[in-house]
């Protein structure tokens, strides 16, 4: 190990990932009681609050093992867009006025895994955390948009002006939603969204040591001033959807609903379907509902619990694991 890594190893262990850390002057109960889900924060902080935990040479480590390298940017139609790169073309896209984002780095770095398996610990979730870098030249970031899920944003190195909302400007969100220059509404397939009015946003100046978070569906925009390196952690969680899914998955996965439907003579089926097929769907449809109709809370919860508990078996491993382990990509939630 080369004496710089030690010596950030060293320091990095100074860096807690603890919630009352990270939020400090702010308590985490004042951050759940009035921000969680439903405002964003931004925390100013000390320089040093984060020295250690990662810089730029940890980003050019993590580049060569990370779970998507890529380069972010505005298409000539104004939609965000992106594309992979090499490490070794880092220096070139910085040059290029382009940010570059390393995804899914907890792993790659020993302080990182450290501190998020320390920051989990406030939480109860049934999903999974992760650590994206973005490294920015001036004036480069990301437009207008909102995520499907929290984010903190911890500002590591130089500084980066951030335009927000302060309470989510969609509470149901299944994707993240981009405004292109130019459109004020968007038709999404759930909702349509409008322009949130520019004097309606925050601003502020993320420098080292600060923090932002922001709920999910908050609207946010992003630009480096000079330059700019900061931290993304993000929590994604599974959906009722999924829940329900793998409560019903086993009761589905029955030789009568697996059956391949049989093919009919057209004669049969001149007027429609044939009666033989329909009578085979009503079958279906009844005993799915008598299933629907039995399943339970508790049987719900029971999936939630499992796959929190996974994801925080896989992390808690990861963490205690040899260095090699701790290089792998976030692994899919299992139920």
């Amino acid at each position: 190990m080369m004496a710089y890594e030690v010596l950030l190893e060293e320091k990095s262990e100074q860096v807690s990932g603890a919630l009352s850390n990270v939020l400090n002057p702010i308590s985490p109960e004042q951050f759940f009681r009035e921000h969680w889900n439903r405002k964003a924060l931004h925390i100013s902080g000390e320089a040093d609050k984060f020295a250690g935990l990662f810089d730029r040479e940890a980003f050019h480590r993590v580049a060569h093992n990370c779970g998507d390298l890529k380069v972010g940017y505005t298409d000539e139609r104004g939609w965000p867009a992106h594309f992979q790169i090499r490490p070794d073309q880092i220096d070139e896209m910085l040059a290029g006025r382009k940010t570059v984002c390393a995804s899914v780095i907890q792993n790659a770095e020993p302080a990182l895994t450290r501190f998020l398996d320390e920051f989990r610990k406030s939480f109860r979730v049934a999903g999974t955390f992760t650590f994206n870098s973005y490294l920015s030249p001036d004036g480069s970031g990301f437009g207008l948009h909102l995520d499907h899920h929290p984010v903190f944003i911890l500002q590591l190195e130089g500084a980066k002006r951030w335009r927000y909302s302060a309470e989510p400007g969609l509470r149901q969100v299944i994707t993240n939603v981009s405004f292109p220059a130019g459109r004020d509404v968007l038709k999404l397939p759930w909702v349509t969204v409008s322009r949130p009015p520019e004097e309606s946003l925050c601003e502020v100046v993320l420098r080292p040591g600060d923090v932002l978070y922001l709920p999910k569906g908050c609207w946010h925009c992003a630009q480096a001033i000079g330059h700019s390196l900061a931290l993304t952690l993000a929590m994604e969680s599974i959906s009722l959807l999924d829940l329900i899914q793998a409560a019903m998955g086993p009761k589905l996965n029955t030789v009568e609903f697996r059956n391949a439907l049989d093919a009919y003579p057209v004669a049969e089926s001149a007027d429609g379907l044939s009666d033989q097929l329909k009578n085979v769907m009503h079958e279906g449809l009844s005993e799915l509902r008598e299933l629907v109709q039995n399943i339970t809370v508790e049987d719900l919860a029971a999936v939630w619990e499992r796959v929190e508990q996974h994801s925080a078996n896989a992390q808690v491993q990861v963490a205690r694991g040899p260095a090699a382990e701790r290089s792998r990509v976030k692994q899919p939630i299992q139920f």
